[in-house]
């Protein structure tokens, strides 16, 4: 009789054996939601838009420990921008590029460069990113050298 009831008594998942499964399984639905959904358009382009000024500050950085020129080349037509220092980093293909850079360093009709000199300034220039509802623009000060990134 009391293996009986014994086994009556064990059958079964307590209610905390119960809310603890259901509160794991919620998480875990409530965190593939977020992987599977792809990036809003403004997220990829802030970014792309953190990472040219990256890229940009880190060239200055190398041509003054160089003492050498180092140049960001941006390709408005592939929506690409290439460095010494972090190879070629791309742009989001939604965004409207416009690049504005001194006539010396256009590379192509859609093409610029950027150059930075060993005395830390530059031939300035900004580039911007815009879409709906969203824009990024990137400055680059000709005598400092220093790249500085907003958006809104």
């Amino acid at each position: 009789m009391r293996d009986a009831l014994r086994k009556r008594r064990d059958a079964g998942f307590t209610m905390l054996e119960s809310l603890v499964v259901l509160a794991i399984v919620a998480l875990v639905a409530g965190m593939s939601t977020q992987l599977l959904r792809p990036p809003s358009a403004k997220l990829r382009v802030e970014a792309a838009s953190r990472a040219l000024c990256a890229t940009l500050r880190a060239t200055r950085s190398r041509a003054i420990a160089t003492n050498s020129d180092a140049a960001v080349v941006i390709d408005l037509d592939r929506k690409t921008y290439s460095s010494p220092i972090a190879g070629e980093g791309a742009l989001p293909r939604e965004a409207a590029l416009t690049l504005n850079v001194a006539y010396s360093q256009r590379v192509g009709a859609n093409s610029g460069a950027i150059t930075f000199f060993p005395d830390g300034g530059s031939t300035g220039g900004d580039v911007t990113l815009e879409g709906a509802g969203w824009r990024a623009k990137i400055v680059v000060n000709w005598l400092t050298g220093d790249a500085t990134c907003a958006g809104s």
